[in-house]
């Protein structure tokens, strides 16, 4: 015989239309989550969003309750998918250091690619198990609450899908002003979800004014100019361009004890105290956007596409290789790793090159002069092999062209998380000794990688120098290694004394004629000006469309936007942009 107050309790537990302390229980539950998500690496907490994010946990919450079948947890059951949702966008920004954006659902097959086979078990886990849960609570057989229930939710995807600019206007009007500059502090003023909606919005609004920015006649002059500048230089030096996967320079972990220097001899002193920094689009992943920085001038700004990278055509746009081919340099692109990973293969195609080449045990009936060679224990190409390849390539090119100049751009994969070393050819030679009780097994290959790193980069540097010692040559990491921890690891060992925005800052190297030279901190975007610089004998640091103020970071940034969307338009439109210039023409004559 049952009490009655384990009757209550059981009707409570199973009642059709859960009661009003299921939702203050589940926010509660909710804020205390985000609160000390936040204290861990994640977003705010969600305690100033209330004015959409949290009607909409709310009627999302009910929702759920609506369709689900009754019973003992029906009210956790209903909340999983919500706090699923929470938790992704939480470790994506532990891992990356930024919101995720809806359209980068699509890159979640490469994402997924280079995972380590732990972490793929792990994940799957991790979001399989709770959303099998909630779908098997779901009533199918009931579709009117499915349907009906759902009118709301599919109203908002419509206004954020349909009518963007509307939406953003009223987001804008009523919710507290997004911070441009803070992914993180958007989404606490406002919420993740919100966020996300809205960041949609912007994807699809500027996507549909690209039409506007393909006559863009003051930029397309500007790089008409540029690209006639390039042209009337008589001796036209070479320019090799390398980016390097996840290069992480130990000596700037103030806080970080090791058993010796962990760079190279030789690296050191090739370089000696020549290192400078570039300021990355991305922490812990996302290299195609770092790539489309150098190569194309512009901040990555997610505006069209989560990468950039992913809606390019293959349609020539208006990037460094661009101008330095139709100059009449020769550009090729060498990427140790997939093809079309990121769309690699239509992004460097629209940038400009070429000539495009994979490790031929990834590109199988595509010509290409190297291979990726043994990989046991380590699963990506070592920068050794890969450079030692590139070397005799280049130097068998320029033998054969004298007088054409090269562009070599180079983008290498060794470094990537999670940082294996085969222990039988690269043997352990630096020790991390910690700091008090941390320890991150991930840093220390990475710190042992480096070593090997450097000495492969001192080789490949010195013997570059020695066949094409009137170059420039740049090395460029393309972003920091998320390791285990994230940014919470850089910020425990004190990262550039994790001055504001550390996690960004990257080394770069740069070798003009046979000698290192040191920039001030520049960004990955100012990479092409740079290299324009020195092929046109500017001064250092000179921008080559000059209709900026850098005193006015505002006024800076409307015009690398309006340069952003007159690249990106060309990008997806497939419309030739050179014929204005005559400069095919120009080049057969």
């Amino acid at each position: 015989m049952t009490s009655p107050a384990v009757s209550s309790l059981r009707s409570f537990l199973v009642a059709p239309k859960p009661p009003a302390i299921r939702y203050i229980g589940f926010l509660l539950f909710l804020m205390a989550y985000t609160l000390i998500a936040h204290r861990f690496g994640g977003l705010p907490s969600i305690l100033q969003a209330w004015r959409m994010e949290i009607p909409l946990l709310l009627y999302l919450y009910f929702y759920f309750n609506r369709i689900s079948r009754p019973w003992r947890w029906q009210y956790l059951t209903s909340a999983l998918p919500i706090f699923l949702i929470y938790a992704i966008f939480d470790t994506y920004h532990v891992l990356f250091g930024r919101l995720v954006r809806i359209t980068e659902v699509t890159e979640l097959p490469e994402m997924f690619l280079v995972m380590p086979l732990l972490n793929k078990i792990l994940l799957s886990l991790a979001v399989c198990l709770p959303l099998g849960i909630f779908l098997r609570s779901v009533q199918w057989r009931r579709p009117r609450p499915l349907i009906w229930g759902a009118v709301p939710l599919l109203a908002l995807v419509v206004a954020v899908e349909v009518f963007p600019a509307y939406f953003m206007a009223g987001f804008e009007r009523t919710q507290k002003p997004v911070d441009w500059m803070s992914d993180a502090r958007s989404a606490g003023f406002n919420g993740r979800i919100s966020m996300a909606f809205y960041n949609e919005a912007r994807r699809i609004n500027s996507l549909e004014k690209t039409a506007a920015y393909r006559d863009n006649i003051p930029f397309l002059n500007a790089y008409g100019d540029v690209v006639q500048k390039v042209r009337n230089v008589v001796q036209k030096n070479n320019v090799h361009l390398i980016v390097l996967e996840s290069f992480l320079d130990p000596d700037l972990l103030h806080n970080a004890s090791f058993s010796r220097s962990p760079g190279h001899p030789s690296f050191e002193a090739l370089f000696k105290d020549n290192g400078g920094l570039s300021i990355s689009p991305v922490f812990g992943g996302g290299t195609a956007q770092a790539e489309f920085e150098v190569l194309c001038g512009v901040p990555a700004m997610r505006e069209l596409s989560g990468i950039e990278f992913d809606v390019f055509t293959g349609a020539q746009t208006l990037c460094l290789p661009n101008i330095l081919n139709q100059a009449g340099y020769s550009t090729m692109a060498t990427n140790a790793f997939l093809p079309d990973f990121f769309n690699s293969t239509k992004g460097y195609r629209g940038a400009g090159f070429e000539n495009i080449y994979y490790p031929s045990e990834y590109a199988l009936g595509m010509e290409t002069y190297f291979s990726a060679g043994d990989v046991t224990d380590e699963e990506y190409m070592y920068d050794g092999d890969l450079f030692s390849q590139n070397i005799a390539f280049v130097s068998d090119w320029i033998r054969r062209n004298p007088g054409r100049p090269l562009l070599n751009y180079m983008l290498t994969i060794y470094g990537h998380a999670p940082h294996q070393i085969n222990r039988d050819k690269r043997p352990k030679v630096v020790e991390f000794e910690g700091m008090g009780t941390f320890r991150d097994d991930q840093l220390e290959r990475a710190v042992n990688q480096y070593y090997y790193r450097t000495q492969a980069i001192a080789a490949y540097v010195k013997q570059l120098i020695r066949i094409d010692p009137s170059s420039i040559i740049i090395l460029v990491s393309d972003h920091l290694p998320s390791l285990t921890f994230g940014p919470n690891t850089y910020k425990d060992l004190h990262y550039l004394d994790n001055t504001s925005n550390s996690i960004h800052l990257n080394r770069i190297y740069i070798i003009e004629n046979g000698n290192p030279v040191q920039y001030d901190t520049i960004h990955h975007y100012d990479v092409p000006r740079l290299i324009l610089n020195y092929v046109t004998r500017k001064r250092s640091g000179q921008m080559f469309v000059q209709n900026t103020d850098p005193e006015e970071k505002s006024i800076a940034m409307t015009s690398l936007r309006e340069q952003y969307m007159t690249i990106m338009a060309h990008a997806m439109d497939g419309g030739p942009i050179f014929s204005r210039f005559d400069y095919r023409e120009a080049r057969a004559n």
